[in-house]
């Protein structure tokens, strides 16, 4: 199994807690892409699953579908089994084959941005679907600020990201990585206007879970680390919007049967 501590972002319980703030920023994208599929899946996967905030709303979704979710952290399976105790939950590498295949639909809302290989991740979880089973992805394609303390956390986020061998923006990375036996029913790219609040919430605790490594690496100094920590929380009730050019994509491709 790959070694967790290799997930940029951690699985502390303030790791948990920014996922579970990024689910409510991002419910309205998400919810709006699932309702569009017009689907009845029976089997459901819930990739990257964390402690179990994007398996709760396939569960919601699909009322009658067996959902499993998989993480390869223990810390984050724990909590999600406590979250939703009508899902499954297995403590898996998704970069193996995936325990309990096929699914009819397989869901990964920004995990690609964590692997250093999207077309062996793509691939693998091909294998994984039913004959016509859909593969649901949403990733960030991009984000700018002219705000020097977002635009200087994008920077160091990516740099940390790097570190792994993978690329925070995987947006761009899905489409031309997909196995040329799935069948494309959605791709797309959304631009976002989320609001400083909403950032600098999720920003901080980022911040806060990898900034002392990446003080260690020699990306930015203690008081850097800590002056800019402290400017991102004292954000979290800003409103302001207008801030960013960010752009979401959202891919669906189906199994061929």
């Amino acid at each position: 199994m790959r070694d967790v501590t290799s997930y940029t972002f951690g699985d502390t319980e303030l790791a948990a807690e920014r996922l579970r703030i990024l689910d409510d920023v991002f419910a309205p994208t998400t919810d709006a892409l699932l309702a569009e599929l017009e689907v009845q899946p029976l089997r459901i996967a819930d990739l990257g699953c964390g402690p179990g905030a994007t398996t709760c709303r396939l569960v919601e979704r699909f009322p009658n579908a067996t959902v499993t979710g998989i993480d390869a952290s223990a810390a984050f399976v724990a909590s999600a089994r406590t979250a939703v105790p009508t899902a499954h939950f297995v403590a898996a590498d998704v970069t193996e084959p995936l325990p309990g295949a096929p699914y009819d639909l397989i869901y990964a809302r920004f995990l690609l941005a964590h692997l250093p290989d999207v077309g062996h991740a793509l691939g693998l979880w091909r294998d994984a679907l039913a004959p016509s089973g859909l593969l649901v992805l949403e990733e960030t394609g991009d984000i700018n600020s002219a705000d020097p303390d977002f635009a200087r956390y994008e920077e160091l986020t990516q740099a940390r990201v790097a570190t792994t061998g993978a690329a925070v923006f995987a947006g761009p990375l899905m489409t031309p990585s997909l196995p040329s036996d799935l069948a494309v029913i959605i791709d797309r790219v959304i631009d976002l206007d989320l609001t400083a609040g909403q950032a600098a919430a999720m920003f901080w605790r980022n911040l806060e879970t990898w900034g002392p490594a990446a003080v260690a690496d020699g990306q930015l100094t203690d008081t850097e680390r800590a002056d800019l920590l402290a400017r991102l929380e004292d954000r979290e009730s800003d409103t302001t919007r207008g801030l960013f050019l960010w752009t979401h994509h959202q891919v669906v491709v189906r199994r061929r049967g």
